[in-house]
């Protein structure tokens, strides 16, 4: 009987945690989540099959209980828990689509690369968080008044390279005095020009920004008309007051730069600086002239359009500056464009025509007003002109009405110089008492400098004067008789009056009167003779050279040949004055004065007519009343426009064309 073998022990089968020894971790209790299980292995290969391999026994698959690891506390209240509630959704899942799933939202979010598109416009306010009324200078934000005088945001300008929005801002101290906005129909160039006046009206006083607004967009700028800081508003239906407002801005450059001369003034930048302390002061501050729509000034304002590109070129270094749209590139003129240091662009009609960046410009988005380029190429979008922090575009006209009372209200100082208008009524008396001692015959009121302009005999010998039936031709020549009264005695005068229709009879007095002609006929007589005695005056071989210095080898009155109706007088038949034609070039030898006033209706095909054409190639003096401008060119440089009665043109050697008011005078009773 063989003996008993001891039983063989059985190896218990036994978990992976019951090897392994981990101290114990003072853990929440939470529920087990268990793992899917484990796909199947595969069997091993018969012995025989594949030398190579050894069989391996099978172990059974680890499970790892969830009691017997540490689960950090912010996971167990984790977004997770849903998935743990769900696990049927994971039938079909693979572990790594578990392990995402297990992931998500468990942990800070990723840095978000791309910002989102520019879309809602900020207001100036959101620009300008530190808005508030100061007891000096209004309201106002003393952060962006530390960064510069002349510098103010109109917007916000996207950087994606590096993943940020700065401010947009404009510095229009320095060469980037002159701005220009270019965009197609409705892309907001009025909106931008309308922000970028709010923003200099928040950073600066009105002592210290005076602004000029010519509005050819549609009257976007007409609630700006009575703003502190803007001196004069005008559209496009009032020609007259626009050109005023030019010659106003012409007139503050000419006399700063006599004011820099005499004051030893530099630099503008060394007027600011002088006048902040109180040491220089002209009356004005920088001046900003705006003009919303050049395509409508070079169209329809052509000597307006010459001006401004002057201004434009020189008066940057006087304070003033020159801030306009277009609706295209080529709008603007190559002289233009050259002195213009700030350039933005909003979403243009075509693209490839851009001046910033023809790559980038397709990628402004259309039908959104404010999108475009800043000069650097970065897409920028523009702020609403309001401190009211309402981002809605559709009641912008409501919110620019109460940034500018608020603006108004908290400004304790004077306002700012206003545009002063040529007047509609303006009498001789008037003039003759602001007339400088020793002034020549004096006709009115001239635009530039709202002084009086004369008409000298003894350096302009003759006069023309062209225009519409009572646009005020009669005025001026009974303007013109009564002067010639007030400066010479009746000895020194002598007029020969041509006055087909009579209105001026009993005008002049009978010692001045040499000569009354009603009718054309006559009219022939009496130019004959004038013609005979003229030539008297000619001098002759015996005159020395000291009687042709002082025209002393005559005697008697000057000739004034005072004609009204001209185009009464000269016919088919012929034309009475043509005996006087061989003395206008003399006129100075022999004293002669020629006067013509005739209708403005066909004066482009009587400028044929040999005395017209004389005299304007003399350059004599010419008035153009108002007429059509569909008569063309008749003086040189200027045309016909509609104008109130009196509004005058004048053109001579003198001086450039310029803008008057004719003084009024009463037809004697």
């Amino acid at each position: 009987m063989s003996a008993q073998q001891p039983p063989v022990p059985q190896r218990p089968q036994h978990s992976l945690s019951a090897e392994i020894v981990r101290p114990a971790l003072p853990v929440p209790s939470a529920p087990a989540i268990p793992l899917p299980p484990r796909a199947p292995s595969k069997p091993a290969p018969r012995h025989g099959q594949d030398p190579l391999v050894t069989p391996l026994p099978s172990a059974p698959p680890v499970i790892v209980p969830m009691t017997s690891i540490a689960v950090p506390q912010e996971l167990v209240a984790s977004p997770i828990q849903p998935l743990r509630e769900k696990q049927h959704d994971w039938q079909g899942m693979t572990q790594m689509d578990i392990a995402v799933a297990l992931m998500s939202n468990a942990g800070p979010k990723a840095h978000q690369v791309w910002l989102p598109p520019l879309e809602a416009a900020d207001t100036l306010d959101m620009l300008m968080p530190d808005l508030a009324v100061d007891p000096l200078l209004g309201l106002t934000s003393r952060q962006w008044r530390g960064k510069g005088q002349m510098v103010a945001p109109i917007g916000v300008m996207d950087v994606p390279l590096e993943q940020r929005r700065d401010p947009l801002s404009v510095d229009l101290s320095g060469s980037g005095g002159n701005l220009v906005v270019v965009g197609g129909p409705l892309t907001g160039k009025s909106t931008l020009l309308r922000t970028l006046v709010m923003s200099v009206s928040l950073t600066m006083t009105p002592q210290e920004a005076q602004i000029y607004i010519a509005d050819f967009g549609g009257g976007t700028f007409v609630p700006f008309a009575g703003a502190v800081h803007v001196a004069g508003v005008v559209t496009r239906d009032d020609p007259a007051t626009l050109g005023r407002m030019i010659a106003e801005v012409e007139d503050i450059m000419e006399r700063r730069e006599a004011y820099f001369k005499a004051s030893g003034i530099d630099s503008m930048t060394a007027y600011r600086l002088r006048r902040a302390r109180g040491e220089a002061d002209d009356g004005h501050g920088d001046v900003f002239l705006v003009v919303d729509g050049w395509g409508t000034v070079r169209s329809d304002f052509e000597l307006i359009e010459a001006r401004i590109n002057v201004i434009a070129t020189r008066g940057l270094g006087f304070g003033v500056h020159v801030l306009v749209s277009a609706a295209r590139w080529a709008e603007l003129r190559q002289s233009t464009r050259d002195v213009i240091g700030t350039r933005l662009e909003l979403r243009l009609g075509d693209p490839s025509d851009s001046s910033i960046n023809r790559q980038i410009a397709p990628q402004v988005p259309e039908n959104h007003p404010g999108r475009g380029l800043e000069p650097g190429g970065h897409h920028m979008l523009t702020a609403l002109p309001r401190i009211d922090h309402q981002q809605d575009a559709a009641s912008l006209g409501d919110g620019v009405t109460d940034a500018l009372s608020q603006i108004g209200q908290a400004w304790g100082g004077k306002p700012g110089p206003k545009l002063q208008l040529l007047p509609t009524r303006v009498t001789l008396e008037e003039l003759r008492g602001r007339a400088p001692a020793g002034a020549s015959l004096i006709l009115g009121l001239e635009e530039r400098r709202l002084g009086v302009f004369t008409f000298d005999p003894a350096q302009e010998h003759h006069l023309l004067a062209f225009g519409d039936a009572k646009s005020g031709k009669t005025n001026l020549i009974r303007l013109l008789t009564r002067e010639i009264r007030r400066v010479a005695p009746p000895d020194q005068a002598a007029l020969f009056v041509i006055d087909t229709r009579r209105t001026l009879l009993g005008e002049v007095p009978d010692d001045y009167l040499a000569s009354y002609i009603a009718t054309r006929d006559d009219a022939l007589e009496m130019i004959d003779d004038l013609a005979v005695y003229l030539k008297t005056r000619l001098p002759g071989k015996d005159v020395t050279t000291d009687q042709l210095r002082n025209h002393s080898w005559w005697t008697g009155p000057d000739v004034w040949v005072v004609v009204d109706d001209y185009d009464l007088v000269v016919t088919q038949a012929g034309n009475p004055l043509q005996p006087l034609q061989q003395f206008l070039a003399q006129a100075g030898d022999v004293g002669l004065h020629l006067v013509i006033a005739r209708r403005s209706a066909g004066a482009a095909r009587q400028a044929f007519d040999p005395i017209l054409q004389m005299l304007i190639e003399l350059g004599s003096t010419g008035i153009l009343l108002s007429g059509s401008p569909d008569e063309g060119q008749i003086l040189p440089g200027v045309k016909f426009r509609r104008s109130q009665p009196g509004r005058v043109q004048v053109v001579s050697r003198e001086h450039d064309p310029m803008v008057g008011q004719l003084a009024l005078t009463e037809p004697v009773a």
